[in-house]
């Protein structure tokens, strides 16, 4: 096809910094010291082009797609972000090993020394030093965090704060007699360890007997601080029957959300309803989030619709969790989630009383961003961008605060991991709210979340084809 020919000149025709791009029989392959990426094509009636990108040092997916070859622009842009995200790794290099003590001097000196000793054993490790004040601003651009034996008794909530990152305390032994050699041996018995379990930790939790027959595409955009993800799961009678995620930079929600109703549009028979749980709030089809993610003017739901011929569902994404959180668990009838994702000044919220979700007059029930724009600088709201365990703190209990005086829940489920400690939060909220009238509060983890969604999206589908309003 001549489509297919051009854009194939056209990837093959292009660079990458210290890389290089080739043939490799129907598909093309990019090459650094860091990454490997590929495009495949497949013909299923229409043209299909999956991209992905391979950190080489871990074997971690850093970038997967696949879309419907039928506008040239848009394929050349999303084979540019995957070249950005392939040179983007470059910049990690190394292993990057943050070694933490009270003030950090110990450390600096002990971190010398395992760059040297890194060096001779030709290891690809980079060591630096911080001190336990400055750890949160540093640590989430490394993969270890050392703790030295003084601040050990820190680990368990450094590890839950760090849920990412691979957290070890340094022997005393070692760390007394800077013994560079078996400190690096004991790192790299860890990350193998840690490698080794990856796919144990990775099997979805079980999601219940649901019992229908209605075939359901359930969608999660969650966007982070540093990527974004949209898994999606194709459920039949509720059972899963296929999973899958995209991970890309950027957040473009109409063009990604299509690159995905494409594709599985070729490869699945048609579905009872599409499932889509985003962002921000959904009023009449329209959905508020950022402009660069979306045009605000751009029914969302009526779009999809006419152009698939199929029920579009669009929730925000909290919701859906809380949903499938609920399901999951028949004790409570009366919830809060929270979400303060990482990175972020402003959570957001959602709420089940009496077994249903509350939406309000103008579905902006939740949005307890309006709060925190009176208690924060007006740049602090802008950009997002927080790392200080206190600050997050104190936003968190504003926002949960809110929802107790409101609402009196039975449970707030939490999911904050810049502040781990449930004790903390309840006895900041104690200094407001009488014990007596606090509720059960549990933490939920980013990896759980994604699980969350794509369950409760797929029982708001059921509930919307059944005429029910939850």
């Amino acid at each position: 096809m001549k489509i297919l020919d051009e854009y194939r000149n056209w990837i093959l025709s292009r660079s990458v910094d210290n890389g290089k791009i080739f043939s490799d029989g129907n598909k093309i392959k990019i090459e650094t010291n860091r990454a490997i990426g590929e495009v495949n094509f497949y013909d299923l009636e229409v043209l299909i082009v999956e991209m992905s990108v391979t950190d080489v040092s871990d074997g971690e997916n850093k970038f997967y797609l696949h879309f419907e070859l039928k506008d040239l622009e848009h394929a050349r842009e999303l084979f540019t972000e995957m070249i950005e995200t392939v040179e983007s790794l470059k910049i990690r290099r190394k292993t990057k090993i943050l070694l933490c003590c009270t003030s950090g001097l110990t450390t600096n000196f002990f971190k010398d020394k395992l760059n040297e000793a890194a060096e001779l054993l030709s290891l690809d490790f980079e060591f630096n030093a911080v001190s336990f004040s400055k750890l949160y601003n540093r640590a989430f651009d490394y993969s270890v965090v050392l703790l030295a034996p003084q601040i050990g008794f820190q680990f368990e909530n450094v590890r839950k704060i760090l849920d990412d990152k691979l957290v070890l305390k340094i022997p005393t032994k070692t760390f007394a007699g800077y013994d560079a050699k078996t400190l690096i041996e004991f790192v790299r018995t860890e990350i193998d360890k840690r490698k080794h379990s990856a796919e144990e930790r990775a099997i979805a939790k079980a999601i219940g007997e649901i019992k229908n027959e209605s075939k359901i595409l359930s969608i999660a955009v969650m966007p982070f601080s540093y990527s974004t993800r949209i898994a999606y799961r194709i459920y039949e009678s509720g059972k899963v029957i296929k999973s899958e995620t995209v991970i890309k930079g950027t957040l473009k929600v109409i063009r990604d959300i299509e690159d995905i109703l494409d594709t599985i549009s070729y490869r699945c028979d048609s579905f009872d309803a599409v499932g889509i749980a985003i962002p921000g709030s959904i009023h009449d089809g329209f959905v508020v989030l950022d402009e660069r993610m979306i045009d605000p003017k751009i029914n969302f739901v009526k779009l999809l619709e006419e152009k698939y011929h199929v029920p579009i569902v669009v929730n925000n994404n909290l919701r859906a969790a809380v949903l499938g959180f609920y399901s999951q668990r028949e004790k409570y009838k009366n919830i809060v989630f929270m979400s303060q994702p990482l990175g972020y000044t402003i959570g957001g919220q959602a709420v089940i009383i009496d077994g249903k979700i509350l939406t309000g007059a103008h579905n902006n029930a939740g949005e307890v961003r309006h709060i925190m724009h009176t208690q924060l600088e007006r740049i602090e709201y802008r950009e997002h961008l927080c790392y200080d365990v206190e600050k997050i703190l104190q936003s968190l209990s504003i926002e949960i605060l809110a929802a107790i005086s409101v609402v009196d829940p039975e449970l707030i489920c939490i999911r904050s991991e810049m502040t781990p400690d449930i004790e903390q939060i309840r006895e900041t909220l104690a200094r407001y709210i009488p014990e007596e009238f606090l509720p059960e509060m549990v933490f939920v983890k980013e990896s759980e979340m994604t699980e969350l969604v794509l369950l409760g999206q797929m029982i708001l589908c059921l509930e919307t084809l059944d005429g029910k309003t939850m």
